[in-house]
């Protein structure tokens, strides 16, 4: 004889069961990655909350009005870096930074 509808309805529930609990592992990681890429944002942007909302925010704005006067966005992360470079300012002076020792 062939499985019965209690066979059937007991398989159709495991499954039904491994479903809810992969559901739920998967549902565990998406939060998991979202407090990841919160903490991320914290330490590159230096503020938590609102303030983090409003910085990102601002900054999606900038790249939204620089891209659409013409940039790429390589030229836009070649602005960005170039904020971050120290200039030697003396033509005597050979060292990449003249401010260290």
């Amino acid at each position: 004889m062939g499985a019965t509808l209690t066979d059937n309805k007991a398989k159709l529930d495991n499954i039904d069961k491994a479903i809810k609990e992969a559901l739920e592992r998967k549902r565990r990681i998406i939060v998991q990655g979202k407090e990841i890429a919160y903490d991320t944002l914290v330490r590159l942007y230096g503020k938590e909350g609102q303030e983090l909302i409003d910085a990102v925010t601002a900054e999606h704005d900038l790249i939204q009005k620089l891209t659409a006067s013409g940039m790429t966005f390589e030229q836009i992360a070649e602005l960005a870096d170039g904020g971050n470079e120290i200039k030697q300012t003396s033509f005597f002076d050979e060292k990449p930074n003249p401010y260290s020792d």
